[in-house]
């Protein structure tokens, strides 16, 4: 059986299991019972499903995959990669505060 399908029954077999529990066993309207049963199979589904939950998220996972490349993408990515390495190999000099810049135009002045 698939992994979300056992999850989904799980999930719903605990609620309805809390709710007939409650509707039998207390004086509780049948909404607040709805309520409190969701609540309830919430925590309980929480703690105790946590297997089941990480076999449906893998599965989600693996039937995603991986994005299919194109030529595209690949021109992209070296163009995006050139750069990287370009901006890389040449590091601009920048001024740190106004002073500098101030000293920069004196010393270009004094010329």
């Amino acid at each position: 059986m698939k992994a979300w399908l056992l999850y989904t029954l799980a999930r719903l077999g605990i609620f309805v299991v809390a709710l007939v529990l409650l509707l039998l066993l207390t004086p509780m309207p049948w909404y607040w019972a709805t309520i409190v049963a969701a609540l309830v199979g919430l925590l309980i589904s929480y703690i105790a499903l946590s297997g089941l939950r990480t076999q449906v998220a893998l599965s989600l996972a693996n039937r995603r995959g991986a994005p299919e490349r194109d030529a595209d993408s690949d021109f992209e990515d070296d163009f995006v990669d050139a750069a990287d390495s370009d901006a890389a190999a040449t590091p601009t000099v920048r001024p740190v505060s106004d002073a500098d810049r101030h000293g920069a135009r004196r010393d270009t002045d004094a010329d």
